[in-house]
């Protein structure tokens, strides 16, 4: 049976959305066959846990049905990657060492053993260091990348990779992102044919870009292999990725970060406007609620 653990005390609405969200899950995890591990401080938790909408949880919590992993500290969105040395037993230090071992026991194909998963929503940096330092990388892998899938008019969305673990990368760096991305973009895949990946850039032509960009769009284009797993479209403009032009954007972590953070207030701000246009009008207003 896969396990998930779930970093209870990470990200900007935790605990609460964290645990209405696993409460919200159980049975999706249940249809799967999947068991569910949480991570965090049960006193700081009991507030959100004694409410109706985590009722269902706290009875698999009590039956062991799902298992709860006390973590006396937690790495803060304003601390520094110095933290997970300081604060040992944070969750997301615990999370990944959890991951780390289980991998381990399933690989020595120890009876009942079966590899985890770890989701935390916290300190993204202090995420990926844990996981390196606990996990190791990928043989051919120099550095990790944080990749993100973007609703876009494409079937399967876009998947947008680094979006903050790296902001100064090489073009390797790049080709790997390229590699890693395309393999990621197939995992449940509705389209048609292989993932189309592309570097983002200023402009489709060869000229475009800057020394990275083009540096890791000859690499990409030497890889003999990856024609089998992805078709390399070369350079891919920003629009392109929500009209569904293209299904893996490579880019270095500050282009990305600064990419998804754009995206991110766009929306709250459609989203503003919208509202602000519906209350001037009654009918508008019901027709807002109604989309």
């Amino acid at each position: 049976m896969a396990e998930l653990i779930l970093d209870v005390m990470g990200g900007d609405h935790a605990p609460q959305a964290i645990l209405h969200g696993a409460a919200d899950a159980l049975p999706l995890l249940k249809q799967a066959g999947a068991s569910l591990t949480l991570i965090g401080n049960r006193a700081l938790c009991e507030r959100v846990l004694a409410t109706k909408h985590c009722r269902a949880l706290v009875s698999a919590i009590e039956s062991g049905a799902v298992k709860w992993i006390e973590a006396t500290d937690n790495i803060e969105m304003d601390d520094t990657i110095k933290s997970l040395r300081q604060k040992p037993k944070a969750s997301i230090n615990i999370g990944c060492q959890l991951a780390s071992e289980s991998w381990k026991r399933w690989k020595k194909g120890e009876p009942g053993a079966a590899p985890a998963a770890f989701i935390s929503a916290g300190h993204s940096g202090a995420m990926m260091a844990s996981a390196l330092i606990n996990m190791g990388r990928l043989k051919g892998v120099e550095r990790p990348g944080i990749a993100v899938t973007l609703p876009t008019l494409s079937l399967d969305g876009c998947v947008v990779i680094d979006v903050g673990a790296n902001v100064d990368c090489k073009p390797e760096h790049l080709r790997d992102f390229a590699v890693m991305g395309a393999l990621y973009a197939q995992v449940d895949r509705k389209s048609p044919g292989l993932p189309r990946v592309g570097i983002l850039s200023n402009g489709e032509e060869k000229s475009k870009g800057n020394e990275l960009t083009r540096a890791a769009r000859e690499l990409v284009e030497a890889l003999p292999y990856f024609s089998e797993i992805a078709r390399f479209e070369g350079y891919a403009e920003g629009k392109e990725i929500f009209k569904g032009q293209v299904d893996v954007v490579v880019c270095d972590g500050f282009v990305g970060n600064v990419v998804l953070k754009s995206v991110e207030g766009l929306g709250s701000a459609v989203v503003r406007i919208l509202k602000d246009s519906a209350k001037a009008n009654p009918l508008a207003m019901a027709g807002f609620l109604l989309a």
